[in-house]
């Protein structure tokens, strides 16, 4: 009977190489996925995506117009000019 040198053994086991090989591919996939986020982040392409339909919208909800809510203060309604006096209504 020939006996195997138990070194040898260990190393035709496969045991947790499916795991190993499942835990490598998720840190590449991570790694993919962080380096995407911080590059459009980064670029700005989320906030462009949240401000951009967000802007006009804004300005109608502080203003009253659909304008960005950068240039949309001048025309809120009460920027209007209006005459008033201390007299009251003259009949």
């Amino acid at each position: 009977m020939k006996r195997m040198n138990p070194l040898k053994n260990q190393l035709r086991n496969q045991k947790g190489q499916a795991t190993m090989e499942a835990v490598l591919i998720m840190i590449a996939i991570v790694s993919v996925v962080t380096l995407i986020s911080r590059t459009s982040i980064n670029q700005g392409y989320v906030r462009n995506i949240v401000e951009g339909p967000w802007s006009p919208l804004r300005g109608m909800i502080e203003d009253g117009v659909w304008m960005r809510h950068t240039i949309s203060k001048p025309h809120h309604p009460n920027q209007f000019p209006r005459h008033q006096t201390k007299r009251g209504d003259s009949i």
